[in-house]
């Protein structure tokens, strides 16, 4: 869970430093590759927000209408989302260590 949660961030972090304008198709599909990755890890809600941005994303690079604030706020929400589980997951491994 710690690896995908960390492969999120990872992502996310290499989208902002490219920049969305720039996007290259790369991107697009590492982000839908890691939302059915965490689909099948039962990280249901984070999986749609990387659909989401992977949408986003190809609608962007095919002249569509997502703006670049539209990406930038579907990024932080996956952001806060990763954030939080990593808490979570922090606090669950601290219990059972107890």
């Amino acid at each position: 869970m710690k690896a995908l949660l960390d492969d999120g961030l990872s992502v996310l972090s290499d989208l902002l430093q490219s920049g969305a304008g720039s996007c290259h198709p790369e991107t697009e599909a590492r982000l839908n590759r890691l939302s059915q990755s965490w689909e099948d890890a039962g990280l249901h809600t984070g999986s749609t927000l990387l659909a989401q941005l992977a949408q986003a994303l190809a609608q962007r690079r095919h002249g569509g209408e997502s703006g670049p604030l539209d990406l930038m706020e579907k990024t932080g929400t996956a952001v806060r989302y990763i954030r939080f589980c990593q808490q979570k997951y922090g606090l669950d491994a601290a219990k059972a260590r107890l």
